[in-house]
């Protein structure tokens, strides 16, 4: 049987900039809930993630490339191997859709 989940209850419990809780899991993907917050590292995945904004506004920002400022209701697509870097002046809360193992091994970093 499935259950629900509160995506307001799981924000609450996101008070440090970066941290996530899994929101569920679908096949070999999951949803992650991230709290942004001010300057990611640049690093790169080999697999394609997902971010879409829930609340607030959210950069992500490439070295070779003009930032992509995503607001509220809004999404895009990071490409495996592009090197990336998200930031939130403001904070944002934000959903990733991401290969499941991502979190579980370190992201190569630059």
């Amino acid at each position: 049987m499935s259950s629900k989940i509160s995506i307001d209850e799981l924000a609450a419990m996101l008070t440090a900039p970066y941290a996530h809780l899994e929101l569920g899991q679908v096949n070999d993907h999951a949803v992650y809930l991230v709290r942004f917050q001010g300057d990611y590292i640049f690093h790169r995945h080999t697999r394609d993630e997902m971010y879409l904004v829930l609340d607030g506004e959210a950069t992500l920002q490439f070295p070779n490339q003009p930032p992509l400022p995503l607001k509220k209701n809004e999404s895009a697509v990071v490409r495996a191997y592009t090197t990336h870097s998200p930031k939130s002046d403001r904070g944002a809360l934000v959903l990733m859709f991401k290969p499941k193992e991502m979190f579980a091994t370190q992201a190569e970093a630059e």
